[in-house]
């Protein structure tokens, strides 16, 4: 089987699309797929469209591509569509439309998150969807080195790539002010790995550029607590990496953070996270126990698209029989392009 995801891998920090990439891409290697990450071959079975966008640093084709694919090169590769944004995540007024539009030219979604599949369902019915939750790579992000003792301090982390408000930064800004109070700052610290938005300065944190791998995993391990403040985050892999270290999380219950986060740790308001970092440091212990046996990780995640992939393989026929392309002109393209409903 070849498949095709539409994402480069970047061998440097990045977002969590090149965790998934990287972790998937090295997982059906292992079992002899032929991986590749364009469309300049005729024999291509799963092509797997991950980002449509046109100013996209990291994508390599987007429908309109697959549709030129389909039409003039094999019409039988299956398209799967993996949504993985929404307009709530950051704001915007267009992510939707432009992920419905690409949406038509495939045979069957993925969403990374129930949450994100029912808020997209209010706009249009995904039909032959999946939901398949991201994963880290344990082989990177795992609970070597276990312990569950806290020596003087309580010590708390986030990781982000991306700069956007929705990702915590509210928050962030909030527990560095909490530090403060040099009596709160005795018992807890705060580190934050990653990139600031611009002119975003802490106080009393502990700021790091942004790492990845072993480095990364090492890093988040050496803490005890991770903390996510991200709003409307669709599926996510900072508190999956976080998580997979046998980190307890404190987390808010926005987005898809319940789905992947329940049970490992506490749910927490702005105004309550104070009183949350106490009753975790309580409870510390049973979250570390829960921890051993997380189950989101890459080897999960990437055998339920396995499946998923067979499963398309093996109905292929009957996929390709029911198939309705829809016509595109210039005019959509550009409608597309520059966001114009």
């Amino acid at each position: 089987m070849k498949i095709s995801f539409g994402l480069k891998i970047k061998d440097a920090p990045w977002g969590g699309g090149n965790q998934f990439i990287t972790n998937i891409s090295d997982y059906f290697k292992d079992k002899n797929y032929e991986i590749v990450n364009h469309l300049n071959d005729n024999d291509i079975d799963i092509i797997v469209l991950m980002d449509p966008r046109y100013n996209s640093s990291s994508s390599t084709f987007n429908h309109f591509n697959i549709n030129k694919y389909l039409q003039n090169v094999n019409s039988n590769a299956i398209v799967v569509h993996r949504v993985n944004e929404c307009d709530d995540r950051k704001g915007t007024d267009y992510v939707n439309k432009n992920l419905i539009d690409a949406n038509q030219f495939a045979d069957h979604t993925v969403f990374i998150s129930n949450w994100l599949k029912d808020n997209l369902s209010h706009y249009k019915n995904f039909k032959n969807s999946s939901v398949i939750l991201n994963g880290a790579n344990k082989n990177i992000f795992n609970c070597s080195n276990f312990d569950d003792k806290i020596e003087n301090k309580l010590k708390i982390v986030t990781h982000h790539w991306s700069t956007h408000r929705n990702k915590g930064f509210e928050i962030y800004n909030y527990l560095d002010n909490l530090l403060n109070d040099k009596r709160f700052s005795e018992k807890v610290s705060f580190t934050f790995i990653g990139n600031l938005p611009k002119n975003f300065k802490f106080k009393n944190t502990n700021y790091i550029e942004p790492k990845n791998g072993l480095e990364l995993a090492n890093l988040i391990k050496s803490h005890d607590v991770y903390l996510t403040g991200s709003i409307n985050e669709p599926g996510g892999n900072h508190q999956n990496e976080g998580l997979n270290c046998g980190l307890p999380v404190l987390y808010l219950d926005s987005g898809c953070m319940s789905e992947y986060c329940k049970g490992y740790g506490i749910v927490y308001l702005k105004n309550s996270l104070k009183e949350k970092i106490y009753k975790i440091k309580e409870e510390y212990s049973n979250f570390r126990d829960n921890l051993k046996s997380y189950p989101y990780n890459s080897e999960l995640m990437c055998k339920n698209y396995e499946k998923l992939f067979m499963k398309l393989i093996k109905n292929k026929n009957e996929i390709i029989k029911n198939r309705k392309l829809p016509k595109i002109n210039f005019i959509s393209k550009l409608k597309f392009k520059f966001n114009i409903n």
